[in-house]
């Protein structure tokens, strides 16, 4: 299963949690199209890792992710994933610097790092090549405080990984 265009509201405890600022939107990356495609387009969905932690074994858990995986409500990573949609919409159409990381289970996925408010967040994302016109879907996969040592880090522009992406017609970075 893939992840999802919308996330439907989310009822914990009488409380109800809306995850509309979580559906997909539409951004570009300006000049660095394919082909006579003046801007690169990107649509981006969101994991709902951006509002949930993993369920511990035995743990309640309120849904499960896009591999049937369970998921615990986060009310940290919630507050942080209504500020995700215009900071991901900056940074592509600004071309963000990015860089690779290794996840726990050895999975590189790129990396945008934010502050909010004095904490270290990272958002962890991959790119998949889709359609005609040549365009990108970014994932969301995660958002999660994280402190990342900034000085040992090769960045490149998000364009150099989108464009990689399209012209290699996989994922990036590689599973």
């Amino acid at each position: 299963m893939s992840i999802p265009f919308s996330h439907s509201s989310l009822v914990i405890d009488e409380i109800t949690y809306d995850l509309s600022h979580l559906t997909a939107f539409a951004a570009a990356i300006p000049g660095k199209g394919v082909g006579d495609q003046k801007d690169l387009g990107i649509v981006v969905v969101s994991s709902n890792h951006v509002f949930t932690e993993r369920a511990k074994h035995g743990e309640k858990y309120h849904l499960n992710d896009h591999h049937g995986t369970k998921r615990v409500f986060d009310h940290e990573r919630y507050q942080f994933s209504k500020k995700l949609r215009p900071a991901i919409q900056a940074k592509i159409e600004s071309n963000d610097l990015t860089f690779v990381s290794r996840s726990y289970g050895g999975i590189d996925n790129l990396v945008f790092v934010e502050d909010d408010n004095g904490k270290v967040w990272t958002v962890v994302f991959c790119l998949h090549p889709v359609g005609q016109p040549k365009g990108i879907r970014m994932e969301i996969l995660s958002a999660h405080p994280k402190v990342i040592n900034q000085r040992k880090i090769a960045r490149n522009h998000l364009s150099v990984y989108a464009r990689r992406c399209i012209y290699e017609g996989l994922r990036t970075p590689k599973v």
